[in-house]
């Protein structure tokens, strides 16, 4: 398959989204994942995040991502979001987490993007009893903030869900999502609608999780609460 292939129903894919609130494209294993693994996670060091690393860059590159998908997205931003920014307005990060690692995990919340890609580079293999870190996702569960006051309040509002007994709880009246990505399809989501977090990955885990993400427009100002978080984060 030539990335052309690759992007070939992405029309379709992304009717789907605005339909659902999410849409899974084709699986990314025609790449060499395990070198590009090991290429982004010697870049990553002992580090959880890191943002758009040289080797996660070339990736995109060579996924023609901002030739087939964000033009795209941006048109659908401006059209169905009343998104006045440009389309280089994007966030990418890798994520990285050990086996046992305690503090990524059920951290639920909403992006401030409107449209979060999740793309799975490796995934553990993990024994009956563990996780590898499942994504766990709501789609459509609060409406588009209007405004950055009310994304913050919104924001705000969700933390009381941020836990495994919050989860389960909300779980019960919205409708809720899980993926392994061990079939390596990438997810696109509506990101400031859809509540989100990951599933421990186990001490038993057989290595390390890593998938990339790309974050897509922005409409909260520069040192809007997204803003700020990031900035945190990549201190």
């Amino acid at each position: 398959m030539n990335i052309k292939e690759y992007w070939q129903d992405i029309d379709s894919n992304l009717d789907s989204l605005l339909k659902h609130g999410f849409v899974k494209f084709p699986s990314l294993k025609m790449f060499e994942l395990d070198l590009l693994a090991n290429d982004i996670s010697d870049e990553m060091g002992p580090l959880t995040f890191k943002e758009l690393g040289s080797r996660h860059n070339r990736f995109l590159d060579k996924l023609e991502v901002n030739k087939y998908l964000t033009p795209k997205l941006h048109a659908i931003a401006r059209d169905c979001f009343n998104y006045k920014g440009d389309s280089s307005n994007q966030y990418h990060v890798a994520r990285k987490v050990e086996p046992g690692n305690s503090k990524e995990m059920f951290r639920a919340h909403f992006d401030s993007h409107l449209f979060t890609m999740v793309l799975p580079i490796k995934i553990p293999d993990v024994n009956q009893d563990g996780s590898a870190g499942e994504l766990m996702y709501f789609p459509n569960a609060r409406k588009a903030p209007k405004n950055e006051i009310s994304n913050f309040i919104g924001k705000a509002f969700y933390k009381k869900y941020a836990s495994k007994e919050g989860l389960e709880k909300f779980s019960l009246s919205s409708t809720q999502k899980i993926d392994d990505f061990r079939d390596y399809q990438p997810l696109l989501f509506i990101g400031n609608t859809t509540l989100h977090t990951n599933y421990p990955v186990s001490s038993s885990c057989s290595s390390y999780r890593l998938t990339l993400l790309a974050h897509f427009f922005d409409p909260s100002p520069k040192y809007g609460v997204g803003g700020l978080l990031r900035l945190i984060r990549n201190r």
